[in-house]
């Protein structure tokens, strides 16, 4: 065997699997740059429903202290 086909016998193979092991890198980088973007895309949409969540509490605290209200009403007149 000469020197020239032990390196290609070593070389090829070494380069295949770093070859391998940078697209492999590659892919694991935009998985985790999709993976940011999904947690953000997350974040902002808790807070949208929080803010939703938030108004809708208000209003209904608002009809039922108006239902109270009205019951209280009725309820005085039934008493006087």
């Amino acid at each position: 065997m000469t020197d020239q086909q032990l390196y290609l016998a070593i070389g090829i193979p070494c380069l295949t699997i770093l070859a391998s092991m940078v697209l492999n890198m590659l892919q694991i980088f935009a998985i985790r740059g999709d993976v940011k973007d999904i947690r953000g895309e997350m974040k902002d949409l808790r807070t949208e429903v929080s803010g939703e969540m938030k108004d809708l509490r208000t209003e209904v605290n608002t009809k039922l202290d108006l239902i109270l209200a009205k019951f209280y009403e009725h309820d005085a007149e039934i008493a006087g």
